[in-house]
């Protein structure tokens, strides 16, 4: 068994006791109600009568010491590794505010729009005979993305427990050829159940297929299974993806059965606020490959003046998988623009 396919199983385990303690707090967090068993006598004070039912309740259940001690325990180690004010718990009461609204929308992954991004080696061989003109890509392009959370069930049975879905979308724009043209558009729609056990430490659980939709040789596409777990602080923000693959025979195994060799089954974020800056890293498939076949990504967000909507952005790119199309080709690439939005 691989390092990765362990930590892809411990991911499971770890999400079934999540949503098992998920399943305790939810009926813990509520008082039992008074105890229902009683005490049934009979009376018959002579033998002409007919008998009479006493019924007294039984007396009360009382915790000993040693569980009243036990949950005071408990309840401080929740006290000191839960932290007040966390990214987390500011996105799910963002979350929250727009569920019951049927229009609610919120940003999802990093919302950007960068008009100069500049590829060192792109691709020229996949795109052979496909664009307008038989032009050869141009190194600097538009790059753009847009991600999108819809709250669907805030509460699905238990507080800490929803349903929601997101799409993203990422297109890269040959703004600056001849004959300006769309190169490669990956759409992402994903649904997902999310969790929490503290106030900074939560989880995803859920179903996503990615595809650039453009069917036959030139199709990309796939399956995958995935919990993302996340844990973050007042400012920083941890996440830790792992996936598998499914339904493979009706889009990975049909146009790129190697897309996991080179995409991998893990991605890590790193997000840091301070200074009104939001620093991030990306890594993908750096465990599984060795660090071979990987992919690294870091985001750079600052003010800008006269605004407090849009926020400049910079972008650093490196290895496999840019987009779709390019899975499998080793690629470096650096962009800058504005975002709408970033990871905190």
């Amino acid at each position: 068994m691989s390092v990765m396919q362990k930590f892809i199983k411990q991911s499971l385990i770890f999400l079934f006791l999540s949503g098992s303690f998920s399943v305790f707090a939810a009926v813990s967090g509520k008082s039992a109600p008074a105890s229902q068993t009683c005490t049934v006598t009979v009376v018959q004070k002579n033998s002409n009568a007919a008998p009479s039912i006493q019924m007294k309740d039984a007396p009360k259940k009382t915790s000993t010491p040693t569980e009243v001690k036990l949950k005071q325990q408990i309840q401080e180690l929740q006290n000191k590794i839960t932290v007040q004010n966390s990214v987390l718990a500011k996105q799910r009461h963002q979350q929250a505010a727009i569920a019951d609204n049927p229009l609610g929308i919120a940003f999802d992954e990093p919302t950007y729009i960068l008009p100069f991004y500049y590829t060192f080696t792109p691709d020229q061989t996949i795109y052979a005979g496909q664009t307008p003109d038989q032009q050869t890509l141009n190194k600097a392009e538009f790059k753009m993305q847009f991600s999108l959370l819809i709250p669907i069930i805030h509460h699905l049975f238990f507080n800490n427990l929803g349903l929601d879905c997101s799409y993203t979308q990422l297109a890269y724009w040959q703004f600056y050829a001849k004959s300006q043209y769309f190169r490669e558009t990956d759409y992402e729609p994903a649904i997902f159940l999310t969790g929490h056990l503290l106030e900074n430490a939560g989880w995803r659980f859920g179903f996503v297929h990615q595809s650039n939709g453009r069917g036959g040789d030139y199709e990309r596409s796939w399956n995958r299974l995935y919990l993302d777990w996340r844990i973050s602080g007042q400012s920083w923000l941890l996440s830790i993806k792992p996936w598998m693959l499914v339904f493979k025979s009706e889009s990975s195994s049909l146009h790129n059965p190697d897309i996991a060799r080179y995409l991998g089954n893990e991605r890590i974020m790193l997000a840091y606020h301070a200074y009104h800056q939001t620093f991030s890293i990306m890594a993908r498939n750096t465990v599984e490959s060795g660090f071979k076949r990987g992919a690294m990504e870091a985001d750079w967000d600052f003010p800008l003046p006269f605004t407090n909507k849009l926020r400049g952005y910079v972008q650093l790119f490196s290895g496999y998988g840019q987009s779709l199309i390019e899975y499998n080709h080793y690629t470096n690439a650096a962009g800058i623009g504005i975002a709408l939005s970033n990871w905190i």
